[in-house]
C-alpha cells in the first residue's frame, strides 16, 4: 500500500468530519489533526493580539519551544518558511505563551 500523503489545515475538524461522514477513509487519513492545546494556544494569542495564526504556524512554535514532542507535531523536522515576522524583536516582544 503507498503511503498516503497528509496535510495540515485551518479547517481540519470540519474536513475530518466531512470525511468521515463520506467514509473516506483515505481522506480520514490525511488529516492532521493537532492536540488540543494548539487550538486553545491559538485561541489565546488571537484574543491578546488580534491575530490567528495557522494552526501549522501555532503548532511549529509550540514544538520549537519545548511544549510539544516530535511524534505529535506535523512534519516536526521540515524547515517552515517565514511565517510573516516583521522583525526579530516582533517575536521577542510576544511569546506564545505569556506576554514578556
Amino acid at each position: 500500500m503507498p503511503k498516503i500523503k497528509t496535510y495540515i489545515s485551518d479547517n481540519v475538524i470540519e474536513e475530518f468530519y466531512d470525511a468521515l461522514a463520506d467514509e473516506d477513509e483515505t481522506r480520514l487519513r490525511r488529516c492532521h489533526i493537532p492536540r488540543s492545546d494548539v487550538f486553545y494556544v491559538r485561541s489565546k494569542i488571537q484574543s491578546d493580539t488580534g491575530v490567528r495564526y495557522t494552526l501549522d504556524h501555532v503548532e511549529r512554535a509550540m514544538y520549537l519551544e519545548g511544549l510539544l514532542d516530535a511524534k505529535d507535531v506535523y512534519k516536526p523536522h521540515l524547515k517552515r518558511k517565514d511565517y510573516g515576522w516583521k522583525e526579530k524583536e516582533e517575536w521577542n516582544t510576544y511569546c506564545f505563551w505569556k506576554k514578556v
